[in-house]
Order: structure tokens, then C-alpha cells, then sequence
């Protein structure tokens, strides 16, 4: 009683502090992919801001975040009802601040993730899973030699964007569920920031704001730089190289990849300049991604983004799953 006394005293306190601090969605990005810097590299001992959920422990501080964060989410039509049920829960956080804390990240990292865009890459190198070291893994992805078919059982085989003779498999492009048409998969990169071991193999099923009844099931198998951590880039042909580039060293492509450098083939008809095992993910992006009116390319907003179990249909392309997979809910099918 004592304590769960010191915790209502606390809380207390901590509204009273964080009333004028409510928190405010980032602006959004611009909409093309422009000076967006993308470094590709093996990231080592990093996490999620404020740890992940073996090292939060059960104190008290992350039950405040979760009075902060759901002080403004049921304002949010989408995740209000979810912020509701934390803040039923989060004056218990001095006795289970483990899952509480959990549960506010997840709360805040969809709420954050909402509204933000979508880009679009190509460039040709060795994904950033593919190399040894992450720990949250069963192995690292899966990369393969030039002709982006055989694979590369040795993780340290250097990429190709470092001169090496590792590249980005042809087979980990986007394609339409053979039994949905409202259903694709696609891999690609998350923000550095977040830590890459917090999301490397992860799947989460996104809807976007201007492709209504459409669900992407997206893996995380890349990183880099990116204005705001809330954004993912989607691995698909002809969306650009963007900072670093090995297409010409394995399909012979122009200096700056097919079409702009920062943003790549402009419309369906030049998806005919990528070699033919590329132009299936090319095409994908205009008859799937972008909606109709938009025929220059478009990055589409998110309107929703949750962590699910990653289908087989995609792993067996990237060889990656996490270990903590079985806690999520299937992907959509």
C-alpha cells in the first residue's frame, strides 16, 4: 500500500508538470525523396529510444510516459480506444511497468507512425540484415550474388555497394498476394534511430490514407537515414537509388540508377529501361502503390501501422524472423 500510495503521489505530480507539455505529431516530410540521405551500414548496439522491453524493468517512470502519451491519444480517432485502455492500466506500472511500458510504446509509435509517408528505393546493394550480429534473429536475411538469384550463405561477403559481390536478391521486390489483390508484400528499411535490432525482421501490416481497402504487409531488412523516424522506404524497383548505388556494377544502369537518383522512374511506361527481372516490382509500384491521377509517382501517407507475425510467404524470401514473432497476431491474409 505504501508504495502503490508513493505511485498515486507521483502521478499526481507528473500530470500536474506534463499538462503544458502535451506531445504533437512531427511535421511531415516533403513528398519526394529528395536529399534524403540513405547510409546503408551494420548497425551494433543500438535500441529503441528508452530501451527495449528486457531492459525497461518494472519502475515507475515509464508508467508516467504512459499517462503522457495517453493524455492526448483519445483525441485520436484511430488509437483512442487502445490509449484508454492504458491509462486504465498505467497506474499499476510500479507492479507490472514491464508490459505497461510496452504497451505505451507500441500506443505511441502508432500514433506517431500515422501520417507519415512511404518512399520508395532500388539500390541494388546488400541489405543491411543480411550481415551477422543481431541477436533478435534466427539469421541474418538472405543476399545474393550478381545475377540476384543464388544466394549467399556467408553473411560477411561484402555488399556491392562497398565493391564486393553481395547484392539485393531479385525475389525481395513487391508482389501482389496471389489470392488477394488488395494484399501485398514488400520489404525494405527502417530509420537508424529507432535501433536496428528494436525492428530487423519485424512485419507490420500498414494501410495508407489514399489506398482505402488496400493492406501492405511490410518486413523491415534495412536502415538509414531518414528525416523522421516515423517513415519506412519500401525496397522496389526503379523507386531510386537514392546515396548509395551498385546498379550499375550489377545491371550495367546509368550512373544515378534508372531515372531520378532521388526518386526514380517517373511513370509506368519507363519501367521498360530496368532489366526485365526488376520490372515486375517496378510495375507494381504504379499499378498498386499509387493511386489513380497520381502518374508521377507518389509517396502515400500512412494511416495505420501494427506489428504482426510475419507470413512465410515472405520469409522464405528474406530468411529472417525475429524470435519474438509468436507474440503478434497473424498477418493479414
Amino acid at each position: 500500500m505504501r508504495l502503490l500510495g508513493q505511485s498515486f503521489f507521483v502521478l499526481f505530480t507528473s500530470v500536474l508538470i506534463l499538462g503544458a507539455d502535451a506531445e504533437h505529431d512531427p511535421a511531415l516530410p516533403g513528398e519526394n525523396r529528395r536529399g534524403v540521405p540513405r547510409t546503408r551500414r551494420q548497425w551494433q548496439g543500438q535500441h529503441y529510444p528508452g530501451g527495449n522491453g528486457g531492459r525497461l524493468g518494472a519502475n515507475l517512470l515509464h508508467g508516467l510516459k504512459v499517462v503522457k502519451v495517453a493524455s492526448t491519444t483519445p483525441l485520436d480517432p484511430l488509437h483512442g480506444p487502445r490509449a484508454a485502455k492504458v491509462v486504465n492500466t498505467s497506474l499499476l506500472a510500479p507492479l507490472h511497468g514491464l508490459k505497461v511500458a510496452k504497451a505505451a510504446r507500441e500506443v505511441k509509435e502508432a500514433r506517431l507512425e500515422a501520417g507519415q509517408i512511404a518512399t520508395q528505393y532500388w539500390d541494388c546493394c546488400k541489405v543491411g540484415a543480411a550481415w551477422p550480429g543481431h541477436p533478435a534473429v534466427n539469421r541474418p536475411a538472405y543476399s545474393c550474388a550478381k545475377d540476384g538469384v543464388t544466394r549467399i550463405n556467408d553473411p560477411r561477403v561484402t555488399s556491392g555497394c562497398q565493391g564486393g559481390t553481395a547484392f539485393a536478391c531479385n525475389n525481395q521486390q513487391p508482389f501482389v498476394s496471389p489470392s488477394n489483390p488488395m494484399l501485398s508484400y514488400a520489404v525494405g528499411a527502417r530509420p537508424s534511430t529507432l535501433g536496428v535490432d528494436s525492428f530487423y525482421g519485424a512485419c507490420y501490416s500498414i494501410h495508407f490514407q489514399e489506398l482505402p481497402g488496400k493492406t501492405l504487409v511490410f518486413q523491415a531488412i534495412n536502415t538509414g537515414n531518414y528525416p523522421t523516424p516515423w517513415q519506412i522506404d519500401i525496397q522496389t524497383p526503379g523507386g531510386g537509388v537514392g546515396e548509395l548505388n551498385t546498379c550499375p556494377s550489377q545491371w550495367g544502369s546509368p550512373p544515378d540508377g534508372w531515372g531520378r537518383r532521388w526518386g526514380g522512374i517517373m511513370n509506368k511506361a519507363q519501367c521498360s529501361q530496368l532489366p526485365s527481372q526488376l520490372q515486375p516490382g517496378c510495375h507494381w509500384r504504379f499499378d498498386w502503390l499509387v493511386p489513380p491521377g497520381h502518374p508521377y509517382g507518389l509517396n502515400p501517407k500512412i494511416a495505420s501501422m501494427c506489428r504482426v507475425k510475419c507470413p512465410k510467404i515472405l520469409t522464405d524470401r528474406t530468411g529472417m524472423i525475429r524470435k519474438d514473432d509468436g507474440n503478434f497476431p497473424s498477418a493479414p491474409q
